[in-house]
């Protein structure tokens, strides 16, 4: 396999807690992030987690640690690096979080964790065959018109040709790992609890179909909605619902 995970020189899941928390783990939190962003987005919903919780965040190319690595990965050397450097880790009661792509992500990755995973929490993502807005994106132009649309990019972002021209290379990238990821995904089915969330205004990802995710657990599938956004789950008045969703499943791991 051209690039496995063991060869980066930069680990795929760094710990998104403070160095030096020396609380001994009793659960882990996996987190996948939202296409063209690195985990460290999501850090304001896991930081006022208990210290007990070892959080890692999925790192892809391109972005963040790995910002000077070409953007673009295949969904075999994500899973890949779920096997290295996650199953290679002491065996916790794991839960999957994962945005928008990481939510496929997540998905895929709780079948690979086995009894490890123990929930499973996704959000603004369609369920199963549903066509995916974003993965209609074929130019610079798509995406950029994407960025927009979907909110949570800042305008001094867009404004800056330089980082514009590298977040919409990560971005197509990812959207092509998306399309990657939800090839197939109506046969995916787990056995674990999963919380679905989604933004009633969200641009990007209708909120009706996310009822369809029951049909890919076997166990409870609870939905919940918000008003917001694609972003909603990062708006101040959401952030600590959002939380103590993840927190109940943690407890329950």
């Amino acid at each position: 396999m051209v690039g496995s995970p063991s060869s980066a020189a930069v680990p795929w899941w760094p710990s998104l807690r403070p160095p030096g928390a020396a609380v001994a783990p009793r659960a882990r939190l996996l987190v996948f992030p939202h296409s063209g962003s690195g985990p460290n987005s999501l850090f304001p919903l896991v930081e006022a987690l208990p210290q007990h919780v070892e959080v890692l965040g999925l790192s892809l190319p391109g972005r963040e640690r790995r910002f000077g690595e070409p953007p673009g990965c295949r969904l075999d050397q994500v899973l890949d690096s779920v096997s290295d450097e996650v199953l290679g880790r002491a065996p916790l009661p794991t839960v999957v979080f994962g945005h928008s792509l990481g939510a496929l992500l997540a998905t895929r990755a709780a079948r690979l964790l086995g009894p490890h995973c123990r929930a499973a929490v996704v959000s603004g993502q369609v369920p199963g065959g549903t066509p995916r807005r974003a993965h209609a994106t074929t130019t610079d132009q798509d995406a950029v018109r994407l960025l927009r649309e979907g909110g949570g990019t800042p305008e001094w972002v867009l404004q800056d040709p330089d980082m514009l021209d590298h977040l919409t290379r990560v971005l197509r990238a990812d959207l092509a790992l998306g399309r990657e990821a939800a090839s197939g995904f109506e046969d995916v089915r787990l056995d674990v609890p999963l919380d679905v969330l989604g933004g009633t205004a969200d641009a990007l990802v209708p909120h009706e179909p996310l009822d369809g995710w029951a049909a890919h657990t076997t166990a409870a599938c609870r939905v919940r909605r918000f008003d917001g956004d694609h972003f909603f789950l990062l708006a101040p008045e959401h952030r600590a619902e959002v939380a103590d969703v993840l927190r109940q499943a943690l407890a329950g791991a």
